[in-house]
């Protein structure tokens, strides 16, 4: 190990010698060749010659500004990043990363230009773009010791960097973990669509690092594919397929979140509508090492997502107060960490999907759990109070009133559109091609509505109702039919319950059954958790007398 050390410092020396005359170069990029890395004003990324992947993330979220470093590779003891900052000798910052693995001449993003004062600080210390690509490739440094079980990653090539390494001393290490011997992992199958689960338990993971500004870590994931541990989701439909029955791969997915403006935020797509994580392909390891560096405190989560039981995992970060998910209770409600626990609020039924377009769909071509698959645009629904970037469907409710719709369409199961008696639509083209022009403003400003044995009244003897202009006669609901009704900006979604208002929307306050909100409601003066704020602010608003917020 000393002799490997001796050459290596040799070749940073040697490096340093010739280097000493080209600093200037490294602020200037008017001049620069063809690009081979891929990069931008908010992202980078580089493609090393083993198959490694470097992205770099700007996040500029209000006062959250700073970067994100992701490796991923499929080599468990050849960490890039690791080799050069045991090269180095010291912590190097994104910028100098990016300098040192880029190839000479690739474009530098604004953000990951070196300031004149880090180079007058450090002119030392300066060397060629792209000085690391070869002695890091050529000379991975290793863990010596002897070698341990492999799960997911061999454990000794796998914590090679707690010393002196990207990583420094990480202070939370869980080794050879499944979600089968790991009580971190909890099932998830109850937020998922049913064919994830149909060849068993789908789980999940959160590992939550509160107010802080700067976060490293490692993660070691393996995809087991195999008869008893299949991933392979079957009848699905959607984006996998359009003429079902159908297959598709569905391996645990890892995503790297932060929390800014009362919601959870990927680094891969932070403008997203929902996040985006990495999947890890079958019968496969993919290693992925990050750095999170900002300015200001905010909370951070590594998250893992579609796991099976025999998946295999490795973690490794550098904060003590790691916050695990393990859906443990205590016997008295929560996560005994003061923190309620996900699994006791009401679930999204199975037949709703929520989405990111602007249509409410009722499909009653599609029954499932004896419902039809309905569609809901998140975008337009009311306040809700939400965890862990999760929304929380309201549960008390048997209907739905649209405000300000556009138009509205039945369609068979072949796709056509039915204008048969007793259906009324609105045609796409024409004079009278809107809800307000064809029915006028009582059913466009006053809404539209449905109702039917779904939410609190599953269980009631109750038929699906589409009064009018939906139809002209409100019949029972017997046929194989999708209604499409089109939304506008301005489309507002209220929920219904005739056993509590006849006529009248549900309040803020009314949404929920069976769910302690006081529990939350203490939980947010306590905290001010962000996810909560809104739908607080709207139960104040309605009932100023009764608002549950502390002075």
């Amino acid at each position: 190990m000393f002799n490997l050390k001796y050459k290596l410092l040799t070749i940073i020396l040697l490096l340093f010698i010739v280097s000493c005359e080209k600093t200037d170069s490294i602020i200037t990029d008017s001049d620069t060749k063809e690009e081979i890395s891929e990069v931008s004003d908010d992202e980078a990324k580089i493609v090393l010659t083993n198959g490694n992947i470097i992205r770099f993330h700007r996040i500029n979220d209000g006062d959250l500004k700073g970067t994100f470093l992701l490796e991923e590779s499929d080599c468990q003891e050849c960490s890039v990043l690791n080799n050069i900052t045991e090269l180095a000798g010291r912590e190097l910052s994104e910028q100098e990363i990016f300098w040192a693995l880029s190839e000479s001449g690739t474009q530098i993003p604004s953000f990951l230009k070196l300031k004149k004062e880090d180079i007058a600080s450090k002119s030392s210390e300066l060397q060629e773009q792209g000085w690391a690509r070869g002695v890091a490739l050529d000379l991975p440094i290793t863990n010596e010791g002897n070698p341990t079980r492999i799960v997911a990653c061999k454990n000794s090539d796998f914590t090679s960097s707690i010393a002196y390494g990207f990583l420094g001393t990480p202070e939370f290490v869980a080794l050879d973990k499944t979600p089968n011997n790991y009580n971190g992992f909890v099932n998830d199958c109850a937020s998922v669509p049913a064919s994830y689960c149909n060849k068993g338990p789908r789980y999940k993971l959160h590992a939550v690092m509160n107010k802080i500004s700067k976060w490293k870590g490692k993660i070691c994931s393996k995809a087991v594919q195999n008869r008893s541990n299949d991933h392979i989701a079957s009848n699905i439909t959607g984006g996998f397929c359009q003429s079902p029955p159908c297959n598709a791969y569905v391996g645990p997915e890892l995503y790297f979140e932060y929390y800014s403006n009362g919601k959870w935020k990927s680094m891969k797509n932070p403008n997203g509508l929902y996040p985006e994580g990495f999947e890890v392909p079958a019968n496969t390891t993919k290693v992925y090492t990050y750095s999170w560096n900002t300015k200001t405190n905010t909370s951070f989560r590594l998250r893992v997502k579609n796991a099976m039981g025999k998946d295999q995992f490795d973690f490794m970060m550098d904060r003590e107060d790691v916050v695990i998910d393990d859906g443990n209770d205590g016997g008295g409600g929560g996560n005994g960490d003061g923190t309620p626990n996900p699994e006791d609020f009401p679930q999204l039924p199975s037949h709703i999907e929520l989405s990111g377009g602007h249509n409410i769909i009722v499909d009653f071509t599609t029954i499932i759990d004896e419902n039809p698959k309905i569609t809901i645009p998140v975008s337009y629904l009311p306040e809700l109070p939400q965890y862990d970037g999760e929304i929380i469907f309201p549960n008390n409710f048997c209907g739905m009133r649209i405000l300000k719709a556009d138009r509205f369409i039945w369609l068979d199961q072949g796709g056509q559109v039915v204008d048969t008696f007793p259906y009324n639509y609105v045609p796409e083209n024409g004079p009278d091609d809107s809800i307000q022009e064809l029915f006028g403003d009582n059913y466009y400003l006053g809404g539209v509505e449905f109702t039917g044995p779904i939410g609190a009244c599953d269980e009631a003897n109750e038929n699906w109702s589409f009064p009018y202009p939906f139809t002209q006669t409100d019949p029972v609901m017997n046929e194989p039919l999708k209604l499409v009704i089109e939304l506008l900006a301005g489309s507002e979604i209220e929920f219904l319950n005739y056993n509590i208002h006849p006529q009248e929307p549900l309040g803020a306050d009314e949404l929920f059954e069976d769910v302690d909100f006081n529990e939350l409601i203490e939980f947010f003066n306590e905290t001010f958790y962000e996810g909560f704020e809104n739908w607080i602010d709207s139960v104040c608003e309605e009932n100023p007398a009764d608002c549950p917020l502390q002075d």
